[in-house]
Formats: structure tokens, sequence, C-alpha cells
């Protein structure tokens, strides 16, 4: 009896604070964890991948695991760029679905995805720029010369990782898809005179 005379007195406004605590502290939690975390993806991967290069990784397989969880299902290339002394161009072919391109910040951040669509080849090329640097030189067209599609991408980060992902559909397609990740490539740009 006394317990619920107590319960009565629990005023709804306490519980609704609390919730809303618990609520902004888990939010917090969240977002702080990759900057708190001991040995981020980054510093894995930074030994094993050459600065600005793309590398085709081994299948994945339960003693070669690029990172924890990396699916067996797929393959994966994997470039570490850095833009700090000079922009980096990228260029991938996403035949069809289940084909992926993601950019992570060295704190694990994502700041660009792009991912294939079916019945679709996508090409992309991207050129990474440090933010505040977006002037690399001048432009093809005022040069004279035909425009170039690919458009600077800024951000805050001066270096990351950028993931292809393809799906493994069997040994069938794998000559295939080996060819398609080779073609991917991650490559300082060298300043125009």
């Amino acid at each position: 009896m006394k317990l619920l005379r107590m319960m009565g007195r629990i005023e709804l406004r306490v519980v609704a604070a609390t919730m809303v605590a618990i609520a902004i502290l888990h939010i917090c939690a969240t977002l702080a964890a990759p900057h708190l975390a001991v040995a981020p993806a980054y510093s894995r991967l930074a030994a094993a991948l050459p600065l600005n290069t793309m590398k085709i990784l081994p299948p994945v397989s339960a003693s070669s695991q690029p990172l924890p969880f990396a699916g067996p299902d797929s393959r994966y290339a994997m470039c570490r760029f850095e833009t700090t002394s000079s922009p980096v161009a990228l260029t991938a072919t996403l035949p069809d679905v289940g084909w992926t391109l993601a950019l992570y910040s060295s704190a694990g951040e994502n700041i660009y995805a792009a991912s294939g669509q079916y019945g679709q080849r996508t090409d992309i090329s991207i050129k990474l720029v440090p933010s505040g640097d977006l002037f690399s030189g001048l432009s093809p067209e005022s040069r004279g010369l035909a425009p170039v599609e690919q458009q600077p991408l800024a951000f805050a980060a001066k270096k990351g990782v950028a993931v292809l992902r393809a799906p493994d559909r069997g040994f069938s397609y794998q000559a295939q898809t080996e060819q398609l990740l080779k073609l991917a490539t991650c490559s300082p740009i060298q300043p125009s005179r």
C-alpha cells in the first residue's frame, strides 16, 4: 500500500525530464565514441595501406580481415588518402547494385558515400581537396580546353580512407570483379603550370 502511495506522488514532469536527460546522454555518448576509441580503424589501416594509392585487399576470411566484422561476401579496395601536400583524384566504377564507395575521415566519420544502381553503370570521379584550399590552378575552360567533369569535393578532414566495396558473386564473376576493382584509382594531382 505504501508503495502505491509513493508511486502516486511521482510527478510526470520528473519522469519526462529523466527520459530527456537519458536521451541527451545517449546521443552525446554516441557522437563522442569515434573520438574516444583507443585504436580507431584509421590507425589500423594506416600501416597496411600505401598513401594515395588504391590497394585491392585479399578476400576476407576468418584469418584475414582488414577490420573487424568485414563481410566475407564482399571484396574490398581501399585507399588511405591525405590532401595536405596536394589534392587527390579518386575514380571508381560502380557497375551494379551492391557496389559502394565511401569516404571516411581519420576519426571514422563518413563524409561521402555512393552506391551502384540497378541496371546502370555509375562512374565516379572525385577531386579531394582540403577545405579552404579550393583553388588548385586555372580551370580547363579558362585555358581554352574542354571542360573536365571532375568537381571538387571539400571537407574538413585532410586525411582518411576511401573504401570501394564489391559484392562477391562467386567464382564465375571473380575475374570481372577483380578487373573493375583494378580500374579504381587514387593518386595525388600534380599542380599544373
